[in-house]
């Protein structure tokens, strides 16, 4: 039997508001859906100080990045800086930064698959100010002008940085160096800043060196200065250093590293030679062996200017032992063929980056000049190893290829000796400036 007209109405009105109601629900639980978590913002302090409070949570913070051997991490002026700080790596399948400055405590990654933290996947968002990020945190020069080795003292820039990613608590189980912090994994860059310091980009240099031997009055008057101690590394005594030479130079001003005072353009330094011997009243003096260096440098082809941009790419091989054709290799050599194998580390190394180059199709063409080769044996398999070091003039490329024995090649007696260089991996890393 049909309804009538009014009750038609009656019945239907409520049937349209649940209907629309149903509809609206669905829309704002769809919106909700695809709607993505919005991040806390907070400072370094804050997670630092509350790290549990913020942990597995998406938040967004800004602050001063420091990058080294021993360090990835992001910080801030805190008032009380408390016992971990806040370690940074990317999300996606992104290598960190941390991978090529031989760094092992940085995520592992798979190709195509998004960081896993605790049972959470974090992503990360390629763009642009990501590749900015990596970039200005690592770039590095490789040698500094007067030949010393480089350290993070060597990076072309001071990046500050707003980043948002997932923050994890290191109070029960750290992260990074040694399990020494916290964790903020990068999803996506939201601003970076970086600034420009004075370490040369490029250009060759010739160093001159002038030892002072201090006399038995110099050695009494330079004790009595209280930066002068071995405490301080001489560094607060580099201004009556630099006066013996006629130079005049802030103490403070110098680069900022641990080792002996250098100008922040890496044009001067001092190196002090110095010995001690303590006294029968307790106190540390020098001997009168010690001395200072004075090293200083001038440029014989210009670097880049300052307002250019430094570009660098780290290219690594992975792991390249191939355990046939290191058998195939002993056989060869065995024969009496390539027996340069068996002590000529320096030509295996260069012959190795040549033919990983050409399997890459990377260009090999640069000029580059020996640094040095070292070789060792670990100290509980005996198994042989060397690492060899080549460098471009201007100091924005080098080459590392690490080379061993391998244990099982070893012959029944435990000899190394009839062993041939085998290769394990090598290192292409170079930098490159372009105008902005």
């Amino acid at each position: 039997m049909g309804l009538g007209v009014e009750a038609g109405k009656r019945y239907c009105a409520p049937l349209r508001a649940l209907l629309i109601t149903g509809m609206l629900s669905s829309f704002v639980s769809v919106l909700a859906q695809d709607t993505p978590p919005q991040p806390i913002q907070v400072t370094t302090c804050q997670l630092e100080a509350h790290p549990d409070a913020y942990d597995r949570k998406l938040v967004r913070v800004r602050g001063r990045i420091y990058f080294g051997k021993f360090d990835f991490v992001i910080d801030s002026d805190c008032k009380d800086h408390r016992q971990a700080r806040v370690w940074l790596d990317l999300g996606g399948d992104v290598e960190s930064p941390g991978g090529y400055w031989g760094i092992l405590t940085y995520l592992p990654k798979q190709k195509g698959q998004d960081a896993q933290v605790r049972g959470i996947a974090v992503p990360l968002v390629h763009d642009a100010l990501l590749d900015l990020f990596v970039n200005d945190v690592g770039a590095t020069r490789f040698r500094k002008p007067n030949g010393d080795n480089c350290g993070w003292e060597c990076l072309f820039y001071e990046v500050t940085a707003t980043l948002q990613g997932r923050f994890f608590s290191g109070t029960k189980g750290g992260f990074g160096l040694e399990e020494c912090c916290h964790l903020l994994v990068i999803e996506k860059v939201i601003q970076v800043s970086s600034e420009r310091n004075q370490v040369p980009a490029g250009g060759e240099f010739q160093c001159t060196s002038e030892r002072w031997q201090f006399s038995a009055e110099e050695l009494k008057e330079l004790s009595t200065i209280p930066g002068c101690s071995l405490r301080d590394d001489f560094k607060m005594c580099s201004v009556e250093f630099a006066k013996h030479w006629g130079d005049s130079i802030n103490a403070s001003q110098g680069l900022d590293y641990p080792g002996p005072w250098m100008s922040r353009d890496m044009m001067l330094s001092y190196k002090s030679a110095a010995n001690f011997i303590q006294g029968p009243d307790g106190i540390s003096r020098m001997k009168p062996s010690s001395s200072v260096t004075r090293v200083a440098c001038r440029a014989v082809s210009l670097p880049a200017p300052a307002s250019d941009h430094v570009h660098c790419d780290f290219l690594h091989s992975g792991f390249l032992e191939d355990r046939n054709a290191a058998v195939a290799l002993q056989k060869t050599v065995k024969a009496g063929h390539e027996t340069w194998r068996l002590s000529d580390t320096i030509q295996v190394g260069w012959l190795a980056y040549h033919d990983w180059a050409r399997q890459s199709e990377l260009d090999a063409t640069t000029p580059l000049r020996l640094a040095g080769c070292e070789q060792g044996t670990n100290a509980e398999s005996k198994q042989p190893w060397a690492q060899c070091i080549w460098l471009a003039r201007d100091g924005m490329q080098e080459v590392i290829v690490n080379l061993n024995k391998p244990m099982y090649l070893k012959d029944s007696a435990g000899s190394f000796d009839k062993v041939p260089w085998v290769t394990t991996e090598v290192e292409a890393n170079r930098c490159r400036t372009e105008p902005k």
